[in-house]
């Protein structure tokens, strides 16, 4: 179930979205960050306005992530609108937080993590093409 968005135009945007072709998003979030619940509502808001209404499979730099609040989880399990999700990252944490949200808040489109771009990218171009 989406949730309805509600952000404000002074809000802070702390990603990089925009597309990389096939389709395919390429999210960069601001290095070494904390992701709140407003960062995923803008996020979602972003999403929608580059892909209306259709669900599109999103290669997320993690970029150093430190941490996902717990509202914000829930929002990306359970209003992003994306087919696939690979989750690029080059730390333990960052696997750990992307295993978290597989395991416990159980997304509806499949996540993987991954080191390398390269192998990140062939994974969304094989979900999506399957």
């Amino acid at each position: 179930m989406r949730h309805p968005v509600a952000t404000s135009s002074r809000t802070k945007v702390r990603f990089q979205l925009d597309h990389v072709g096939h389709g395919v998003l390429l999210l960069r979030w601001d290095e070494a960050l904390a992701v709140t619940a407003q960062d995923v509502l803008t996020l979602i808001e972003h999403q929608d306005s580059l892909s209306p209404g259709s669900a599109a499979p999103i290669l997320v730099d993690l970029n150093g992530m430190m941490t996902l609040s717990r509202d914000a989880f829930a929002l990306l399990a359970a209003s992003l609108n994306a087919s696939a999700i690979a989750a690029l990252g080059t730390s333990a944490v960052e696997h750990v937080l992307i295993e978290h949200f597989h395991a416990v808040h159980k997304p509806p489109y499949p996540v993987e993590y991954f080191e390398s771009s390269t192998k990140a990218l062939d994974w969304l171009h094989h979900v999506n093409s399957c």
